[in-house]
């Protein structure tokens, strides 16, 4: 069985790793950029989520006469960057599930915190040696205020345990609206805008699908409540930028952190970078998990023994 390596993530522990697994011929590529014109030949990939020219050509190589890929296992939690151009039927795509879940959430709060105790605007006043305690918006705490997290995943969960330890209400909000041991509260995300309005904080953790575009709009920040922070950890294409920073502009957000953004890179002269009270952070919310590494490995070794034996595969993305 062959299976092609094409990640920088986590790629030397993962080939470690595969090179053990007995029965697979691994053919190790330094990128998901190379993946493509020897995609055909194998029975099984193994690739960061490929967006945009990269998700393009893997996809046409899947559809190539005589293509025996029948399984893609994604080493990010993402994958909107490989389905958006198609897979094939008979192509079955797994993700790492929440591998990476306990970074993001930890970033996620670095950014909640930052903005609720202006740490940016302490940084700024350092740099110049001023000592200075007034600060417009003032600071405030985290205790006994309201945490809505739009899209209640393995990422929201895990914010939502590090929130607790904050003393903040939570209310999540997820296509099943499941009970949870960390949310004080749970929704169907049809009531996306009465929760929005209770929130002092809104996280969005939601994956990028045709469904989920813009799920911030202009209607959904006029619905939160005013003075509120919002932060996006997960995809920017769920996000109206425009109306966010219209939002900000007209002061009825207090604040906004996103580590993601429509287009990534956000290009320099983009109006996002000169809205008020806003952070941007490059896109490195699963940067530094220790137990990453491990929890990637965990779930592709246990893939591909899976693959091999004809076995259910586990966190499916597309049967």
């Amino acid at each position: 069985m062959r299976i092609i390596l094409g990640t920088k993530l986590s790629r030397v522990p993962v080939m470690k790793a595969l090179e053990k697994v007995q029965g697979i011929d691994l053919v190790a590529l330094e990128d998901v950029c190379d993946v493509a014109p020897v995609a055909k030949d194998a029975d099984a990939l193994i690739i960061s989520d490929p967006r945009g020219v990269d998700g393009a050509n893997i996809a046409a190589a899947l559809r190539e006469p005589g293509s025996k890929v029948r399984w893609i296992q994604l080493i990010s939690a993402g994958f909107d960057g490989l389905m958006a151009h198609g897979v094939p039927d008979g192509v079955v795509v797994t993700n790492q599930g929440g591998a990476v879940s306990p970074a993001v959430a930890e970033h996620g709060m670095t950014l909640i915190l930052s903005m609720a105790r202006r740490m940016d605007e302490i940084y700024a006043r350092s740099a110049r040696g001023e000592w200075d305690k007034t600060f417009t918006p003032p600071q405030m705490s985290l205790e006994g205020r309201t945490l809505a997290i739009v899209g209640y995943g393995n990422i929201g969960r895990q914010l939502a345990r590090k929130a607790k330890a904050f003393d903040m209400k939570v209310i999540g909000l997820s296509r099943s609206a499941d009970a949870d041991t960390y949310a004080d509260e749970m929704h169907p995300m049809t009531a996306l805008h009465d929760v929005l309005a209770q929130a002092d904080v809104v996280a969005l953790c939601i994956a990028s699908t045709g469904a989920t575009r813009h799920t911030m709009d202009r209607a959904a920040f006029a619905a939160m409540k005013a003075g509120a922070l919002f932060v996006n950890i997960t995809r920017g294409e769920t996000v109206d930028q425009v109306a966010l920073r219209d939002a900000l502009v007209s002061g009825h957000l207090r604040g906004a952190a996103i580590d993601v953004t429509d287009p990534e890179p956000l290009p320099p002269g983009d109006p996002l970078w000169s809205a008020p009270n806003i952070i941007i952070s490059p896109h490195v919310a699963g940067a530094g998990g220790t137990g990453t590494g491990g929890r990637i490995v965990s779930v592709i070794v246990d893939n591909v023994e899976r693959f091999k034996a004809g076995r259910p595969l586990i966190h499916l993305i597309k049967p």
